[in-house]
């Protein structure tokens, strides 16, 4: 698994495309790893949070070079990377990718003026 790895890495750095067959396995165990280690960081200054996040940037400049990828993969690996940036934005203390709206004491959002 590693030879097969390093080979999809290679083809990425040389801005080849990566057929599906190789690639999906690859960016599916990057995603299960980032979500364990998203999953195990105590705050966003955990070594594990960091590499997490490490993953997350990776995955999503190796997305793109995946050539042949199905609707249903496509679909699958976008909602993993929306698991992953889901775990991450719930460690304590981490800032959350997309804001969220400020609201007033009574949880409602506040009137646009």
């Amino acid at each position: 698994m590693k030879l097969l790895h390093y080979i999809f890495l290679l083809a990425v750095a040389a801005e080849i495309g990566v057929p599906a067959f190789l690639g999906v396995p690859m960016v599916k165990t990057e995603l299960d790893r980032g979500i364990a280690m998203a999953n195990v960081a105590a705050s966003e200054v955990s070594v594990f949070y960091t590499r997490a996040e490490e993953v997350y940037v990776k995955v999503q400049t190796l997305l793109p070079k995946i050539n042949g990828l199905s609707r249903d993969d496509r679909a699958a690996l976008r909602m993993r990377v929306t698991d992953l940036r889901m775990a991450l934005d719930l460690v304590p203390g981490a800032e959350p990718a997309f804001p969220q709206p400020a609201t007033n004491v009574s949880g409602v959002p506040p009137a646009d003026l």
